[in-house]
């Protein structure tokens, strides 16, 4: 876009320095899920703890405390309050694995995906650039990931990811805090959990949802 405020490559470098000098970081979340054809949201909030290359997990503070470890497809979900847990794979409609590998090692997003200017490239009320990626792979894949980058920080500020059908799973992130180092043990659930079917914040949002 020749309207666009910033140079595109310029911008991709910026993140990818502050990105890279760190293994980790930890950020708090604001997520909402929406399944446009079935008319439901969902929303989640909490602490994100990201290790690269392919460490995420979520502390769940609201609408009830969860634990939830990503890797890769599949995820655990621990549910503090009554100590059971679901573990499996994100169905692959959903492409979260995509947009969770893309948190997990932002510092390689241009091996992973093509990255453009979108139409609106530039928010001045939130200081926010837009960027979006595409999976690089998979050119005429089902997903979209709108990326807004802090304008003076370079850190990501936010993170939405679309499908073909216009349902999305957005990701506002403020608290970003970088960090040399998270103990292995943030990444794991406890083993005596039982197994259960519960629903979860990977799962079909609720109908009954807020």
């Amino acid at each position: 876009s020749q309207t666009a405020p910033f140079v595109l490559d310029d911008v991709v470098k910026k993140i990818q320095q502050v990105y890279t000098q760190h293994c980790c970081f930890r950020a708090h979340f604001d997520q909402l899920t929406v399944n446009v054809a079935m008319d439901m949201k969902d929303r989640f909030e909490g602490t994100m703890y990201v290790k690269k290359p392919a460490m995420i997990a979520l502390e769940v503070e609201s609408p009830e405390k969860q634990h939830v470890v990503i890797s890769g497809r599949s995820y655990t979900v621990y549910f503090l309050e009554d100590g059971s847990a679901t573990s499996g794979e994100v169905p692959p409609e959903m492409n979260l694995e995509h947009f969770f590998g893309f948190f997990a090692n932002i510092g390689t997003m241009d091996k992973n995906f093509s990255i453009n200017i979108p139409p609106k490239s530039h928010d001045p009320g939130e200081r926010l650039l837009f960027l979006e990626l595409t999976d690089l792979k998979n050119p005429n894949g089902a997903y979209t990931i709108l990326v807004g980058i802090d304008d003076e920080q370079y850190t990501i500020r936010r993170a939405i990811i679309y499908d073909a059908l216009g349902n999305y799973n957005r990701f506002d992130l403020t608290r970003i805090t970088f960090m040399d180092s998270i103990p292995d043990s943030k990444f794991q659930i406890l083993r005596n959990a039982k197994e259960t079917l519960s629903d979860s914040l990977l799962k079909t949002p609720k109908s009954d949802s807020k």
